[in-house]
């Protein structure tokens, strides 16, 4: 063989693998697929249960509207002042009702999701507890504020 049929074999070798490290590069890094927050509402309805003790306590319900990503996922609704939280999964629409949690007015409420099909869990999206419907735009539904 010659040199320039050497050198080009050689060249050649050198590019198939300079691709095949490319492709193991591609394949191993899988792409980034954002999942959007919970939503940007999310109400609160209080509700008075016993205590266990004799008395009354009172819990909270998150309600969230339907969301189309959230079809079947697990939401996390954690009331970051009492170090408490409860677990919902969501309807096929993507809304849901929690179960109830302890909390009380003004207290901060964290709320994110998992989606049913694996993968990273959404942000969370912060709310204060409060049973004052605040002022929406026209067209929208009511929600309770988020936290500053």
């Amino acid at each position: 063989m010659t040199t320039l049929v050497r050198l080009r074999l050689r060249l050649a070798r050198l590019a198939l693998a300079l691709a095949g490290v490319a492709a193991a590069c591609w394949a191993c890094n899988a792409p980034f697929i954002p999942i959007p927050p919970p939503g940007q509402t999310a109400t609160f309805t209080s509700a008075l249960v016993a205590d266990g003790d004799g008395g009354m306590k009172t819990v909270w319900i998150a309600h969230g509207p339907p969301n189309k990503s959230a079809s079947y996922a697990h939401f996390y609704v954690f009331n970051d002042t009492r170090m408490a939280g409860v677990i919902a999964e969501a309807a096929q629409d993507g809304s849901f009702d929690s179960p109830p949690l302890d909390g009380a007015l003004g207290d901060r409420v964290d709320i994110n999701y998992q989606p049913k099909t694996g993968g990273e869990p959404s942000p969370a999206v912060c709310f204060t507890l409060t049973t004052d419907a605040p002022v929406t735009p026209p067209n929208t539904l009511p929600s309770a504020p988020q936290c500053q």
